[in-house]
């Protein structure tokens, strides 16, 4: 009888466990429960398509490439521009071969209707209220649960309003990132004034010096749902250089490439800071934008993202 009674209250206890374990889990939300995804294959390389379901229940998605093996890799977040699409941005740039080539983890991301609220502008995503930092913090807590990342050596790359949204993540995602890759796309002028990184973060800046759509110089522009103003291109990188605590500067002309540098380095937690004025170019990814955010993820690893 007595063995009967212990033996009911250990069910019992196991019973209660699991259930509150299922309770836990799902009030802490679905962005971070671990999903099966979809895979296709893109330009020879198998992709898989995630979903992730944001605090506000919207379902957003996005497209990875994992080179094989279960090694600690460096992880790049894409961010497309306004009325792009990811699957768009696989075909344009070079991040997948660059990715495969360099070993790292590279993940497309979808925006709301085409685009980003980057916090600043009227788009879509803005005037509908979508929370693109916490979509972004949401995907990066799923990668990292389904691949091995290596959390001294995570970028965000965007384009254009994408670009946008990338400086708006290293003002508020910086705990969780180590490197943005802003291209073609300043720091907003609304932005900067409140931007303060929990930490500091490493910047790489590339913006054509023929841009017209988003002007190297600055100043206001016509987006899409209206228009904001961002500071110049040097001015932004200038930005962040103080904000990280840079205190050394230097600028080369890489004749080759016809691109000017502009590195600020001595900065806080060794982060450096850098801008690339590609003369002549305009409103577009680099050519090499893989290979040049590969290399400067490898160059200069961050602290551990938290």
């Amino acid at each position: 009888m007595a063995i009967d009674l212990i033996g009911r209250c250990k069910w019992l206890l196991l019973t209660t466990i699991c259930l509150l374990a299922t309770f836990l889990f799902t009030a802490c939300g679905s962005a971070t429960q671990l999903t099966q995804p979809t895979t296709q294959t893109v330009l020879g390389f198998q992709t898989s398509n995630f979903t992730v379901t944001t605090a506000d229940g919207r379902v957003r998605s996005y497209i990875v490439y994992a080179p094989p093996g279960n090694a600690k890799r460096p992880l790049v977040l894409v961010f497309h521009g306004a009325e792009d699409t990811a699957e768009s941005t696989v075909q344009e740039t070079d991040f997948l071969q660059a990715a495969d080539q360099s070993g790292f983890v590279v993940a497309f991301l979808q925006g709301y209707e085409k685009t980003w609220n980057e916090g600043a502008g009227h788009t879509p995503a803005e005037v509908a209220h979508v929370n693109d930092v916490e979509f972004t913090s949401d995907a990066l807590t799923q990668i990292e649960q389904h691949y091995s990342i290596d959390r001294t050596r995570i970028a965000a790359a965007g384009l254009s309003n994408g670009a946008l949204l990338t400086e708006l993540l290293g003002c508020r995602l910086a705990e969780r990132l180590t490197l943005i890759a802003p291209v073609a796309g300043q720091l907003p002028a609304s932005v900067s004034p409140t931007c303060r990184p929990p930490r500091p973060i490493s910047v790489l800046e590339m913006h054509g010096t023929a841009d017209q759509t988003i002007p190297y110089a600055g100043g206001p522009f016509v987006g899409i749902g209206g228009g904001t103003t961002v500071l110049s291109a040097p001015a932004s990188a200038a930005r962040w250089a103080s904000l990280d605590g840079c205190s050394s500067s230097r600028r080369t002309l890489d004749t080759a490439l016809a691109t000017v540098l502009t590195t600020y380095s001595a900065c806080h937690k060794r982060v450096v800071v850098e801008l690339r004025s590609l003369q002549g170019a305009g409103h577009a990814w680099p050519a090499d934008v893989g290979v040049l955010v590969a290399e400067f993820l490898h160059q200069h690893p961050g602290a551990p993202a938290t």
